[in-house]
């Protein structure tokens, strides 16, 4: 009709499609260069955390050590003194190094089957030889359990409490902190309270309320387990009952606490531009807190990684008290106290040390903080909403 426009509109059509290519590329390129800066941070972080990992090691090792010279006695205590690894009358930071070397070279043969050690000892000008246990055949013949098994508990404990935890203590704080009220009443009420209250005190008092009033639970985990393995095998329900106590005393310290963390993030958040807009919206509560809860969260896993070894030390001492065979039970049987008899005929305490299986309590620790940390900080990385401002300002 018009043919004359026909080549301007072509021509139109021509720059758009240009002007969108070239817009999609730059946008490509953008994203590239933010993933790309988020992985140069993360990786930093991640190198950040193994260097602090093998400071902590170096210093619990050494500090071991002059435990272990403190206690007395290091080639009956030892492991490294009774296998020659280690010279108890050297000093300096060099054997100090290489008793840190020995520890962590006992603490990850208790993960691989080996045969027993022949030892060679010169006395008076006569060789004696010995065996002594492999480091995982001494790790079990003492404890009875694997150190998997004694991996694995923990974490169930950590991973069962955290599943109730997190969504609970997020919804609470949510609640709490966005529209107040009852909830936010009995939260204020309740944190002084809790965090100044070990795990183990909620431990007794679940003890008392569910299994001697209620007869729910059991008061010794390897104990029920071994009534029902008695009478067949234990199943997955079994374990559940026997670790019912355990895992409510945990998520009971530790609840508020998160929920309170919560609450307080939230608080910070209500003031800000988006919130009034959102609220002057007339937006359902639903779709506020689900902003919120991707406002928040970042923190709150930061919250979660810092707090991560105060949870872990919780629950080492629920073990403790209710017989369960994680961390918690394995350190109490490498450091405590056992009684010997005197000339006299009487009883005397003395301090039970294991260096070697502390060692590798602290190890353990360390790498469930490092991987805790490692994981909460790529995932602050991943849901930081805020995180595209930063970089652009």
């Amino acid at each position: 009709m018009f043919p004359e426009v026909y080549p301007f509109v072509c021509l139109i059509l021509v720059l758009n499609q240009d002007q969108l290519q070239c817009c999609s590329l730059k946008n490509l390129k953008k994203i590239k260069v933010k993933l790309l800066k988020e992985g140069v941070k993360l990786i930093g972080r991640i190198v950040q955390n193994i260097a602090l990992f093998i400071v902590v090691l170096l210093v619990t090792g050494i500090a071991i050590q002059v435990a272990t010279e403190k206690v007395g006695e290091p080639e009956k205590i030892s492991y490294c003194v009774k296998s020659g690894e280690l010279n108890p009358d050297e000093e300096g930071l060099v054997n100090m190094v290489r008793g840190v070397k020995c520890y962590l070279e006992f603490s990850l043969g208790v993960f691989k089957d080996e045969e027993k050690i022949l030892i060679s000892r010169t006395y008076e000008g006569k060789t004696y030889q010995f065996y002594i246990p492999a480091p995982r055949e001494f790790f079990i013949n003492w404890l009875k359990i694997t150190p998997e098994k004694s991996i694995a508990m923990t974490i169930s404990l950590l991973l069962l409490s955290m599943a109730i935890i997190f969504p609970l203590g997020l919804y609470w704080g949510l609640r709490a902190g966005h529209k107040g009220g009852i909830s936010d009443r009995i939260l204020l009420l309740l944190a002084p309270i809790f965090s100044g209250v070990p795990g183990w005190f909620w431990g007794l008092i679940f003890l008392w309320v569910l299994w001697w009033r209620f007869d729910m639970g059991t008061v010794s985990y390897i104990n029920y387990i071994q009534r029902v393995k008695a009478h067949g095998s234990a199943g997955l329900i079994d374990h559940f009952i026997a670790l019912l106590i355990p895992v409510l005393a945990l998520t009971f310290a530790n609840i508020v606490i998160y929920a309170f963390n919560v609450r307080n993030l939230v608080k910070q958040e209500v003031y800000e531009e988006y919130f009034l807009v959102d609220f002057l919206k007339g937006l359902p509560d639903r779709r506020i807190r689900r902003k919120l809860l991707r406002t928040v969260l970042p923190s709150f896993l930061t919250f979660t990684s810092y707090n991560f070894l105060n949870l872990v030390i919780n629950g080492m001492a629920i073990e403790k008290l209710f017989d369960v065979p994680g961390l918690g039970y394995t350190l109490s049987n490498f450091l405590g106290r056992y009684f010997v008899e005197t000339n006299e005929g009487t009883w005397a305490p003395k301090l039970l040390f294991f260096p070697e299986g502390i060692f590798f309590v602290a190890l353990v620790m360390a790498v469930l903080y490092f991987l805790n940390s490692t994981i909460m900080e790529a995932l602050y990385f991943r849901l930081d909403p805020r995180r595209e401002t930063y970089e652009e300002a």
